[in-house]
């Protein structure tokens, strides 16, 4: 095991365990205010298609964001993991509560049919999911690499949507352990602000 899967390993533990000590009202109150930086910044306003996740594992909820987005008639899309395709994620649409379900991990999963999947060149925001991310965009996920995949599959002039991390305060880092493959974030949101990075051209 080479140095940087090893300090991810360790960050992974260290901050999966203090999300597991997260009280509902104190994740319902974040969840809130990430709504508020984000509304601040016109993300939602000024953007028609966007992948959301739903959250496992006391990750920050993405349910008001979702539901905002809904009452502005925007399109929304929510990733299904097939893991034994080459592409391993699709976002598929997001109709309401009804249109998902407990997928076989227990994961809550969107069950419009996968030729309904929007491609990921037509989404204009992509909000991630992390378990970690420093001050110039780096992000350490869940260890999949699911969205790495799918984001690797952009040619470097082709316009990709933007990517926006969303997690609480207290998972930013000094520094996160890069590997060759990590695709960096264009900004993150967190109960207390809205931060851009700077651009990695």
């Amino acid at each position: 095991m080479n140095l940087a899967i090893a300090q991810k390993n360790h960050l992974r533990a260290r901050i999966k365990h203090q999300r597991n000590t997260l009280t509902k009202p104190f994740m319902e109150r974040s969840a809130l205010a990430l709504l508020g930086h984000l509304s601040a910044a016109k993300i939602i306003e000024d953007h028609q298609n966007f992948a959301f996740y739903l959250p496992i594992k006391g990750e920050i909820s993405c349910w008001p964001l979702i539901e905002y987005a809904k009452s502005l008639n925007k399109h929304s899309f929510l990733p299904k993991v097939f893991p034994n395709k080459k592409r391993g994620m699709w976002f598929l649409p997001y109709e309401g509560k009804e249109s998902v379900q407990k997928g076989p991990f227990g994961i809550l999963e969107p069950t419009a049919n996968i030729k309904d999947a929007i491609r990921p060149s037509q989404l204009d925001v992509i909000f991630m999911p992390l378990v970690a991310f420093d001050n110039l965009g780096n992000r350490v996920g869940m260890g999949g690499g699911y969205y790495d995949s799918v984001l690797s599959n952009f040619k470097k002039q082709q316009k990709r949507p933007l990517l926006i991390g969303l997690a609480y305060n207290f998972q930013q880092v000094s520094q996160v352990p890069l590997q060759s493959w990590d695709v960096t974030m264009d900004a993150v949101a967190t109960p207390s602000y809205f931060l851009k990075f700077p651009s990695q051209d």
